[in-house]
């Protein structure tokens, strides 16, 4: 019997590439800066540590969706 993809995952991968995204052009505009506040380098950490978690789950979940 054929599977059907979980369309729950497949929502959640669309939220996650969008957050990515989110994350990428706020990353983008912080490295344009010639020099950081001590609140925008925490923030920097933040959203690294943040686009590695959303990776690695967007990864899983593809990994899901193709055994399905």
């Amino acid at each position: 019997m054929e599977r059907t993809p979980d369309l729950g995952a497949e929502q959640e991968m669309v939220r996650l590439k969008e957050r990515h995204s989110e994350i990428e052009r706020r990353l983008l505009e912080l490295e344009r800066h010639i020099s950081l506040t001590p609140e925008e380098q925490v923030e920097r950490a933040g959203l690294k540590k943040e686009k590695l978690r959303s990776k690695d789950r967007l990864a899983v979940l593809a990994q899901q969706l193709k055994a399905a």
